[in-house]
């Protein structure tokens, strides 16, 4: 639980510089961390994170925010649970970098669960481009083994196949 509730500022340029590994990682999702703690374990968690985005775009009226911090991070952990605690902290470092808005003086939770919509988009064709990279590299992998086969000897001729096809029509 301690680890929980300690802000890393590290863990966070690690997701930024380390992005496709935020998506492919065994990393717990919120969700998981409500399961396996508790859902204030879960709200803890975003509350720190939340509270260091708050404090790093230097927004006025710090006090107005502890107000509604358990409704961003009850809406934040209820509709976006599923993303992994490493997608999160990614989305925190570029909402810091300025790639999905800003505040204008005051927090605006609807600035927080936009932006967080816009990382989705993000995410999701992060998350294509690295399953199209997977499956060229399978299809690669299957290439060169049956290169290796056809060299080794190891496959049917066409002629070899026609003397036994018929095999395969019973």
């Amino acid at each position: 639980m301690q680890l929980l509730t300690r802000f890393n500022p590290d863990v966070q340029r690690y997701c930024a510089i380390h992005v496709d590994r935020c998506f492919t990682g065994d990393v717990p999702t919120l969700f998981d961390v409500c399961k396996a703690y508790s859902p204030e374990a879960a709200d803890s968690w975003l509350d720190v994170q939340l509270t260091d985005l708050v404090v790093f775009c230097g927004v006025k009226g710090k006090a107005e925010y502890s107000a509604i911090v358990d409704a961003v991070t009850a809406v934040v952990a209820d509709n976006f649970g599923y993303l992994k605690l490493s997608e999160l902290m990614l989305f925190f470092q570029q909402f810091k970098a300025g790639k999905y808005g800003r505040f204008y003086g005051v927090v605006d939770p609807m600035v927080i669960t936009g932006a967080l919509r816009a990382f989705l988009e993000f995410r999701a064709g992060r998350l294509a481009a690295i399953e199209r990279k997977r499956k060229q590299d399978e299809e690669k992998q299957h290439e060169a083994r049956r290169a290796e086969l056809e060299r080794k000897g190891g496959l049917l001729t066409a002629e070899e196949w026609k003397e036994i096809s018929w095999l395969f029509n019973f």
